[in-house]
């Protein structure tokens, strides 16, 4: 599919939201860095599970270090697991990365369960918490601050990025043959779908800027 086909693997690559991409950068460049957790939040498609790649690429020598799990599979006993084997040293690297997506979906259970590991994470572990509702103030009660304050909380805004992706997304049209259609088309298509990247490339791959 061309979400992944066309999906960032360097920074350049990246498309929106320089600032919090720069502030991510910022932080895991710094001199001394030892880990820690980010909690990405912003709406569907908007590259949250990509920038979350990004900078554990940057950390992590080798992609066997990197863990990518659902939210509703961490379970606590899956926190309990992954307690237990990042005390081990990274394989490829200096750094071990897991990258938790939707993360809204974890139980209240779990989320107690991650308080108690943040609070003792191994050094040079980095965790990525991803969510579409991480604006919610009572997301998983009285868990909900405890964790969030355990986290550099990083907000991926759809504002501004219309263009941007809209230039994106006709780009990667060309290259594929199925562009057909002005500048001010994928502008429509991308208001159309919400700013939301990933349903933008679905439909472009399904023949709707084809002349």
């Amino acid at each position: 599919m061309l979400h992944e086909q066309y999906r960032p693997t360097t920074w350049d690559e990246y498309v929106g939201n320089s600032k919090s991409v720069a502030t991510v950068r910022r932080i895991i460049s710094k001199p001394g860095y030892t880990g820690g957790a980010f909690w990405i939040d912003g709406p569907s498609g908007i590259g949250k599970t990509t920038l979350a790649w990004l900078a554990a690429r940057d950390l992590v020598g080798s992609e066997i270090d990197i863990e990518e799990i659902d939210g509703d599979s961490c379970t606590v006993d899956r926190v309990r697991e992954l307690s237990d084997s990042i005390r081990y040293r990274p394989i490829g690297g200096k750094f071990r990365a897991v990258i938790i997506n939707e993360a809204h979906a974890m139980t209240a259970r779990a989320v107690q369960a991650w308080l108690t590991l943040l609070e003792r994470l191994p050094r040079e572990v980095v965790i990525f918490f991803t969510t579409t509702e991480g604006r919610q103030t009572d997301l998983f009660g009285q868990f909900d601050g405890p964790l969030k304050s355990r986290c550099v909380c990083i907000t991926l805004s759809s504002y501004g990025v219309a263009e941007e992706f809209a230039l994106h997304a006709k780009t990667i049209a060309e290259r594929e043959g199925l562009d057909g259609q002005p500048i001010t088309k994928y502008k429509r298509l991308v208001a159309d779908n919400k700013n939301n990247l990933r349903a933008v490339l679905s439909e472009i791959e399904a023949g709707v800027m084809v002349a």
